[in-house]
């Protein structure tokens, strides 16, 4: 049986982030190796929320620095079981007890809450893959704000219309039993606890995938998970992020003869760099593409014109290094 880790092995010094105002509602995502965890940021951002990811080893230290109002755990190929399986530090769960955080489990992110909390993790009689018909129960017990109990939907389903609605499935195990204070929100004909909660803790698990496509109620499932159950504004968007970078940039190229030498490969994560860096400090900029001549035929002045196009004003030196990439080789 797999165990959860006690405790990180060395103490952690984690410098403190300065957060924008629209920042100082964050959520962190917790990456337990899904393929579309990446999708999963882009939802809450989509909801007006920041976000990032992290590793699901992240340190109690680093979460503390970092101040989320609420936690993601996302999906992941393992089994709660397999040795070496993913969790969460003992110590991170409770720092999450301790602050009372939010949490919202997607298919392994819910088995690992409730393989934790002591409930009954099993592999399924077949592995799920696909579209499912998720069932959304009306009859769940809700806290009101006057502390009377009534009855209805989840609020993880509030604001979608229907019962019944399709979702996308991706699992091998299933959860057959449910720790104490969790109860069912929905399920599948296959699957008893495709959704459950815990309202007085507040955490939120799902079986199938809300970040894809392929789940139509899925954005709005994560949008209830931000305003409605962690109580986020919904603030917060991408343009306001890219102003706040670029003053950043502004800042830290104060003197009029400082020069910034990026280097640029065509990719998302560089382009976007220097777009920014461009914006913010103009000529005083020197991107620079390595042609080691193993790219792509003619990948180098695709990327020169490309960037240049959408880039405009901003000029792109090719090295042509080729012969020197050969000759080490």
């Amino acid at each position: 049986v797999a165990k959860m880790p006690e405790t990180a092995a060395a103490p952690v010094v984690v410098p403190q982030p300065q957060w924008t105002e629209q920042q100082k509602e964050r959520l962190l995502v917790i990456d337990f190796g899904s393929q579309v965890s990446h999708l999963i940021c882009r939802r809450v951002r989509e909801a007006g929320v920041y976000c990032e990811l992290r590793s699901c080893l992240i340190k109690a230290e680093e979460v503390r620095a970092f101040g989320p109002v609420a936690l993601i755990l996302s999906g992941g190929p393992h089994s709660v079981y397999d040795a070496d399986g993913p969790h969460l530090l003992k110590e991170v769960w409770d720092l999450i007890d301790e602050l009372k955080l939010p949490v919202l489990g997607i298919c392994y992110g819910l088995q690992e809450i409730c393989h934790v909390n002591g409930g009954k993790v099993e592999p399924g009689l077949k592995r799920e893959f696909g579209n499912a018909e998720l069932i959304v129960r009306n009859d769940v017990a809700l806290q009101t704000s006057d502390s009377k109990k009534s009855k209805g939907r989840s609020a993880l389903f509030q604001d979608i219309p229907g019962d019944k609605m399709p979702v996308w499935m991706s699992h091998g195990d299933k959860v057959t039993a449910l720790p104490d204070g969790f109860h069912a929100i929905a399920n599948t004909d296959s699957c008893e606890f495709a959704a459950v909660e815990n309202q007085e803790r507040h955490f939120y698990g799902v079986q199938f995938h809300p970040e894809v496509t392929h789940t139509p109620c899925g954005a709005q499932i994560i949008k209830n998970f931000c305003l409605k159950i962690v109580g986020c504004k919904g603030e917060w968007n991408m343009h306001d992020f890219c102003t706040t970078q670029i003053d950043a940039i502004v800042a830290k190229v104060k003197a009029e003869d400082k020069y910034v030498v990026g280097a640029v490969s065509g990719g998302v994560d560089s382009s976007v760099a220097a777009a920014l860096v461009f914006k913010a400090i103009g000529d005083k900029f020197k991107p620079f593409m390595v042609d080691t001549g193993l790219l792509r035929r003619d990948e180098a002045k695709i990327v020169k014109v490309r960037l240049e196009e959408h880039i405009p004003g901003m000029k792109l030196t090719v090295l042509d290094e080729a012969d020197h990439f050969y000759r080490e080789l």
